[in-house]
This record gives C-alpha cells, sequence and structure tokens, in this order.
C-alpha cells in the first residue's frame, strides 16, 4: 500500500511525518489545509513535542501521504480499540499486554515470529 515511502518502523512518530511531508513536497501549511489543523500543531508534531494526534488524524495523514497507518499509527503509540476491548474481557491476554515490554530480545523475536512480524534489523 505504501510503495517507496515504506520503510521498517524506526525513530519517532514526529521524525517520520516531516520525511513524509518533504518527500511529497509539501509544506506544513499545505498538509496543516489539507487536515483542518494548524500548522503550528502539525510543526510541534513533527517536532515530537506533546502527544501525537489521535487515531483518525493520524489516517488521514498517512492517505495523504500514501504511507502505510499501520506503521504510523504504531510509531505514534495508538493502541487499537480492539486490543483494549480483548484486554478488558480476557484476563490472560491483558497480562500479556502487561508483560511484553519485559520480555527478553530473543523472546520478543519468538513472538514476532509467531505472529507474522517482522521486526526490523538495527
Amino acid at each position: 500500500m505504501a510503495g517507496d515511502d515504506r520503510r521498517p518502523l524506526e525513530g519517532s512518530f514526529g521524525k517520520r511525518i516531516r520525511e513524509l511531508r518533504r518527500a511529497k513536497g509539501l509544506t506544513q501549511r499545505q498538509v496543516a489545509a489539507e487536515l483542518g489543523i494548524d500548522f503550528t500543531y502539525l510543526s510541534k508534531l513533527e517536532n515530537d513535542r506533546g502527544e501525537p494526534p489521535g487515531e483518525e488524524t493520524v489516517r488521514r495523514l498517512a492517505r495523504l501521504y500514501g504511507a502505510d497507518p499501520e506503521d504510523l499509527l504504531a510509531l505514534a503509540g495508538k493502541v487499537p480499540l480492539e486490543l483494549r476491548r480483548k484486554a478488558a474481557h480476557d484476563r490472560e491476554f491483558a497480562l500479556l499486554l502487561r508483560r511484553l515490554p519485559r520480555l527478553s530480545d530473543e523472546e520478543l523475536r519468538r513472538v514476532y515470529r509467531s505472529a507474522g512480524v517482522r521486526r526490523p534489523r538495527r
């Protein structure tokens, strides 16, 4: 879906959306007008100041830039509603989510492989 703009997740949400905007040859004012947000807010986002926008705004950015929305949502730290709902109703799933940050790199690689997720090489 993302074509040439698809890269492994790395860096920050702000850095990535700035790279995507520049690659499209757009100004902050043009993007802000397209999204219906203030360009100073976009500037803050690109400089990683404050919280990333809501999911819908991230998805609109992805569409505008031709980027994978799931990649941008992940960089923005957005947790899908489905995950929150499942965690609320499935104790084991909630425990798994809470324990993921403590897993070793090798354990995480096994989880990634099992889930069909490719982790970027460093």
